[in-house]
């Protein structure tokens, strides 16, 4: 007697139900996708029990009699036709198992009418069998009722999670759809309770919708979708939001992709929000990889990553210094920042205040200075008794006060002088040796100011000083900008480090003398399993005893600290994550300039200027660089506004 069978259609249809019915949300998101696949331009899902019992209701364009009771069999689905299809799909659903799955488990009504039929149609199901059909009068699209899911399996009943976390998972199923489908409007009710509601009137409407006015204002449109600032730093990853072709998926490789384009920007522990829509050829997909079909594999990988990586690095730093810490001045005089709680800022305004008064005083003493400089320039015209209002509307309107123009006008008037005989030449030559004078002034004036001619304004800053060994400050038009000089550096040498690695520029210096370094058994093993990684990066390393390696070679690199110092840095740090990026960090953070070295003009004035040259704002380990403060708010401090 043959001890293999084939299983009835019931059991076959529960381990099937098994598969594609995990729990109420994901029942949920089938029944969604199919009245997505339906065109519907509205669905409203109410839940209760749990999950347990669900009344979906979309407007899609609805089934006919001989299609209802097809939608029910296992395998039918409308979706495809043949195996190239499935390589090629353009859909949600493509299996035909989704209502046959769901109907074996439950008690379920579908209701539906087509926009041609005057009629619409009813079937019920229990455990799979129709046990009843009538036609019924309604409005076009489907209704699908659940009943006492998983009632003939006890033991997937078992496992459901409490009511909050199965109702959060329903909701965040509803969420995902609606996130995308933002022409569809979406109504989620959980126990008569709305939870989710969205008008489909375009992307922008439904993110305020689901996710409230800050997201949407923290958050920028680029190519691929919407990136959140750091104001929207999450504590995990569920607020990355990735669609592939339309369908919310999980993909290692996007999600890598993110979380490197964010990676300096991202303190430990913290994750972005951002919202992708990738699209791509549907035969440079699989779908196919899980009956859940939320996972997805490229057939290029890395070509995937590059192309995200890339739109949405240069999306998030385009603009990067304008999203700098600002700093606000309250009325009770405490500093505080906008954005986040990385500093001591009672310490930092003790250290901001002096310089604050200094740019004020410097103010004054230039209002005096100028004031001077109107005076001399008077005189010195007046001694030469050579002008009249004619010459004067030729020079610039702020040379003189109007009182002091009055003032001459009517002196001039008392002793009744006439110029009008002055020929045209005189007067152009008198008008010249006027503004000669003026601009003498003002050459003698700045180059007493500035002998050397340096620390000018350049672009649209300029350095002024350092502060306490530790930050430089920075005048703009509007503001004063603070730096960490640490930072700075940081991120400059952490760019030029990784632009060589990357496109294999860096160089290699054999020493003369190796350099020994005595290890413990952890480091030994770190250095074994990594060799091929350091030579990357131009360390040349041999092991030379049982805990004892040579370094016979390095990267011609500017080491502020030793090669030993260096390099157990690099083991020290080298543990999780993405190895490169370990030593890239490693290597710039220990040989960056330290807080407490005091530096030129000219030293800060290039790190400065080769900061901005990158464009990127925050160190790699995403602590910020520029704190601001704003001359309105010093004006307004002081009572100048």
């Amino acid at each position: 007697m043959s001890r293999i069978r084939i299983l009835d259609e019931s059991v076959s249809n529960i381990i099937a139900a098994g598969e594609v019915v995990e729990n109420p949300a994901s029942m949920i998101k089938e029944l969604l996708e199919n009245s997505l696949d339906a065109a519907a331009g509205s669905i409203r899902v109410e839940v209760k029990n749990n999950g347990r019992d669900v009344r979906l209701v979309d407007t899609g364009i609805g089934m006919g009699k001989e299609d209802l009771f097809l939608c029910v069999e296992r395998h039918a689905t409308s979706k495809i036709k043949d195996k190239g299809d499935i390589f090629n799909l353009t859909s949600y659903g493509f299996r035909g198992e989704a209502l046959a799955s769901i109907g074996s488990i439950s008690k379920m009504i579908i209701s539906s009418k087509t926009n041609d039929s005057k009629i619409g149609h009813k079937i019920n199901l229990n455990a799979g069998k129709i046990t009843k059909y009538e036609e019924i009068s309604r409005t076009d699209g489907t209704e699908i009722v659940i009943k006492d899911l998983f009632f003939n399996t006890p033991a997937r009943l078992k496992f459901l999670r409490k009511k909050s976390t199965e109702y959060a998972r329903i909701r965040e199923i509803v969420l995902k759809e609606a996130l995308y489908n933002t022409e569809v409007s979406f109504s989620l009710l959980l126990d008569g309770r709305e939870v989710v509601k969205t008008s489909g009137r375009g992307i922008e409407n439904t993110i305020l919708e689901l996710f409230g006015r800050n997201t949407l204002k923290n958050s920028t449109k680029f190519s691929l979708g919407y990136w959140g600032n750091m104001d929207l730093l999450k504590s995990n990853k569920e607020s990355i939001y990735t669609y592939v072709n339309g369908r919310y998926v999980k993909s290692k490789t996007i999600e890598k992709a993110v979380l490197d384009a964010y990676y300096t920007k991202l303190v430990k522990g913290r994750y972005p929000f951002a919202i992708i829509f990738f699209n791509i050829s549907p035969d440079l997909v699989d779908v196919n990889v899980h009956p859940s079909k939320k996972i997805v594999k490229f057939v290029d990988e890395d070509g995937v990553y590059k192309e995200i990586l890339d739109c949405l690095t240069d999306a998030i730093y385009r603009d990067d210094r304008k999203n700098s810490i600002s700093l606000k001045i309250e009325e009770d005089g405490d500093v505080i920042p906008e954005k986040n709680n990385l500093l001591d800022f009672e310490e930092l305004e003790n250290l901001i205040t002096p310089t604050v008064n200094k740019v004020i005083k410097t103010e004054q003493s230039t209002l005096i200075k100028e004031k001077k400089l109107e005076n001399k320039v008077r005189e010195r015209i007046a001694k030469a008794n050579k002008y009249s209002h004619e010459y004067e509307a030729s020079l610039p309107p702020d040379v003189f006060p109007l009182e002091i123009k009055e003032s001459k006008r009517e002196d001039e008037a008392e002793k009744n002088e006439s110029r009008e005989d002055k020929t045209t030449s005189e007067k152009g030559k008198e008008s010249i040796e006027i503004k000669k004078i003026l601009e003498a002034e003002k050459q003698d004036n700045k180059d007493r100011k500035n002998p050397e001619g340096i620390n000018e304004i350049k672009d649209d800053y300029r350095v002024l000083a350092q502060l306490h060994n530790m930050y430089i400050l920075v005048e703009t038009g509007k503001e004063l900008e603070i730096y960490d000089q640490h930072i700075v550096h940081e991120r400059i040498l952490y760019e030029k480090l990784k632009d060589k690695h990357y496109n294999k520029k860096i160089s290699i210096q054999n020493l003369l003398v190796p350099i020994k370094l005595e290890l413990n058994g952890y480091e030994t093993e770190i250095v074994r399993g990594n060799l091929d990684l350091f030579s990357e990066f131009g360390f040349e390393v041999e092991e030379f005893g049982d805990n004892e390696i040579l370094i016979r070679g390095v990267p011609i690199f500017n080491f502020r600290v030793s090669v030993e110092d260096t390099f157990k840095h690099l083991l020290e740090n080298l543990g999780g994550g993405d190895p490169r990026e370990k030593v890239i960090i490693s290597m710039s953070c220990r040989n960056a300039i330290k807080a407490g070295e005091k530096l030129t003009l000219e030293e800060m004035e290039t790190l400065i200027s080769d900061l901005h040259k990158i464009g990127k704002y925050t160190c790699p380990h995403g602590r910020p660089i520029i704190l601001k403060m704003t001359f309105d708010e010093m004006n307004k401090k002081f009572n100048r506004k």
